[in-house]
């Protein structure tokens, strides 16, 4: 039987220093910086509560941040230990179990500086605090924060239905959370990042989410999207929402845009659905790149990846039966037809639809590229 762990009350409320922030303890001084954030429609979207008007509020939020004790230490984010940019929170410790929050004012975003504010931080709960676990409740629309979130090796442990309430509506509440073993072991076997893929005229890269202006041409499009799983989106914002759901790790797999020099998103790629045997491919262009062999290419080099890099002994491919071109692709590719999933589809107009199982293993893939051994 292991011996308990001794109570650490906790640490000192320490500056913390990364390669480009310095997260020093949040002051009242603050309060005029967080406002502007606190008051900001688009900042407190998916945050505990809608925008507030008055100073008065921001300064009731400074003050519960401000709490100095043994169960919250709360950090203004800066870049220079001066102008407050956010803040990150570890709050709620009992047990050494733990919460954190983070903010950070629309000018500070888009450059990781989130991802490096929580990472500090959960190198002092876990390191400094001792903490065992430490876990995050976001909006699960919050496809930045979630994705963030799984970044940094947090697991999704579920939701929560319409157990809170925002501006008169009850929402569900995503929960996730990491243990101590998990981010030491994170911090020893960090992972490897997203690797661009080449394979004939096509260029896969990492997706990212301003590629969603120029796949909008697919995902808006009808015809593109008459053998997908939903209808085309009517809205750039759906588009946007989804391309920065995947582009953010919010939905898991791995995602690329498929290009012929790394610049325009000319498609989308995709591997998902992992297990520790196999994987699922998916792609899609838009119409203008159409029959120039590149979803062809990108179908290639994914195979490559998965066999060569994630060792995986199959791939599959689930595709719509009437989508002869997409057919054409996968075959050419080297899968095979396995059957018919009958009705196993339902599109979002309530029309239920058969999806075809392709599949290909590494010994068909090798032997079919020249013995190459995965």
């Amino acid at each position: 039987m292991n011996a308990p762990v001794a109570h650490r009350p906790a640490p000192d409320h320490a500056t913390l220093l990364t390669p480009r922030l310095t997260l020093r303890p949040l002051s009242m001084a603050d309060t005029g910086a967080m406002h502007a954030i606190f008051t900001d429609a688009d900042s407190m979207k998916y945050w505990s509560h809608p925008p507030l008007t008055r100073i008065e509020e921001t300064r009731d939020s400074m003050e519960k941040a401000l709490l100095d004790d043994d169960t919250t230490r709360t950090w203004a984010v800066t870049t220079d230990g001066q102008e407050c940019l956010g803040w990150v929170s570890l709050f709620g410790v009992q047990d050494r179990v733990g919460w954190i929050g983070y903010i950070l004012a629309p000018a500070a975003r888009g450059r990781g500086l989130a991802e490096e504010a929580v990472t500090a931080a959960l190198n002092y709960g876990f390191g400094a605090w001792n903490l065992h676990r430490i876990a995050a409740n976001i909006d699960p629309r919050n496809h930045r924060s979630a994705g963030l979130l799984l970044r940094l090796g947090f697991t999704w442990e579920g939701h929560q239905r319409q157990d809170f309430r925002y501006a008169g509506e009850f929402i569900d509440t995503g929960i996730f959370a990491i243990l101590a073993a998990d981010w030491q072991q994170r911090r020893e076997n960090p992972p490897a990042p997203l690797p661009v893929l080449r394979h004939g005229p096509a260029v896969l890269r990492p997706l990212k989410a301003g590629d969603a202006d120029a796949l909008h041409a697919a995902f808006g499009d009808a015809d593109s999207m008459r053998y997908m799983p939903h209808a085309h989106y009517t809205e750039i914002g759906q588009t946007r929402d989804k391309i920065l759901s995947m582009a953010s790790g919010a939905r898991g797999g791995w995602h690329w845009a498929i290009t012929t020099d790394g610049g325009t998103a000319l498609g989308w790629a995709l591997l998902l659905k992992e297990t520790p045997a196999q994987v699922s491919l998916g792609y899609m262009l838009v119409p203008a790149a159409r029959g120039k062999g590149l979803a062809r290419a990108a179908t290639a080099a994914m195979l490559h990846h998965a066999f060569t890099v994630l060792r995986k002994n199959r791939v599959e491919a689930e595709i719509d039966p009437r989508n002869h071109a997409s057919a054409a692709v996968l075959e050419a590719n080297g899968f095979l037809r396995e059957g018919i999933r009958r009705q196993g589809y339902a599109r979002s107009h309530g029309e239920l639809v058969d999806n075809c199982l392709y599949g290909i293993l590494a010994s068909e893939w090798t032997a079919a590229n020249g013995g190459e051994n995965p």
